[in-house]
């Protein structure tokens, strides 16, 4: 019980380190670049503990070129969508070469290279072009982004841990439950509730002035993509046989752990904005 209270008390002393230094990321004008080179790092970072699993589970493959690549898409995504995905597809390019010249002739060592750049370098490049895209609303976007994830993980969990019988996905993660991941969407569709609320009284903060059902499905669509990345970093961590994929963050693993459903969730969002574009 000690143990378990003291791992607690570790995780909620980080996040409250972290948290309050990345909103003033978020929120700072003037520390816009100092945002985009955070989330460079968290992609270098990210990838180093993704070959990392690969090599555990046996899987040799060259990291550097694929960590160079997944940190320059994400300047990339500041200049354009086109140019994120250019930088995607030359890196998914130098890569194959990379392993020719290196003569390793393994199908699943290119393959997971080549989903290593997509999955934690073209993903979490989206939170960019939110930011950087929606203009005055950049800031309240990407907030209700990690709001949204954060409020789907802490429903799913106390919900799971209260009243949850039948098992999400076992093989993958035996603790998840399907009572958990609907209280995570109910709180995630909580919270926009919350959040329409506040568009439609406080003028304060720029808002996207959607319509009470738009915030309710944006907070659903990301809660479950959220969840979803969650299960898929598990499958991983599982496939090869790790806890966590790394331990760079006191209580959460590593950056990861912490962002597995900020990178399924990030790029739905970018992508729901073009048909559900903010009124303000």
């Amino acid at each position: 019980m000690r143990s378990n209270q003291g791992a607690t008390l570790v995780r909620l002393l980080t996040a409250l380190v972290l948290l309050p230094s990345v909103l003033a990321l978020v929120w700072v004008p003037q520390l816009e670049v100092l945002f985009v080179a955070f989330i460079g790092l968290l992609v270098a970072v990210g990838l180093n503990e993704f070959f990392a699993m690969t090599k555990a589970k046996g899987i040799e493959t060259w990291s550097l070129p694929a960590m160079v690549f997944g940190v320059l898409m994400v300047f990339a995504s500041y200049q354009s969508m086109a140019l994120l995905n250019s930088a995607l597809v030359v890196g998914i390019v130098v890569v194959a070469w990379a392993q020719v010249l290196r003569s390793q002739v393994s199908l699943t060592a290119l393959s997971v290279s080549a989903w290593g750049l997509f999955y934690v370098g073209w993903m979490p490049a989206h939170f960019v072009m939110i930011h950087a895209e929606a203009g005055a609303l950049g800031a309240t976007l990407v907030s209700l982004l990690i709001a949204i994830v954060a409020l789907s993980d802490t429903g799913a969990y106390f919900v799971g841990k209260s009243i949850g019988k039948h098992k999400l996905a076992p093989t993958v993660s035996p603790k998840k439950t399907w009572e958990g991941a609907i209280g995570g969407v109910v709180a995630a569709v909580l919270g926009m509730t919350v959040a329409w609320y506040l568009d439609h009284h406080v003028t304060a903060i720029p808002m996207p002035g959607w319509s009470l059902w738009q915030y309710a499905l944006v907070g659903a669509v990301l809660a479950i993509a959220g969840q979803i990345g969650d299960l898929v970093e598990s499958m991983m961590k599982r496939d090869a046989g790790v806890k966590d994929s790394g331990n760079i963050l006191p209580g959460h693993g590593g950056v990861l752990d912490r962002c597995d459903g900020f990178l399924f969730a990030g790029p739905l969002m970018y992508y729901m904005l073009a048909w559900l574009p903010a009124a303000a």
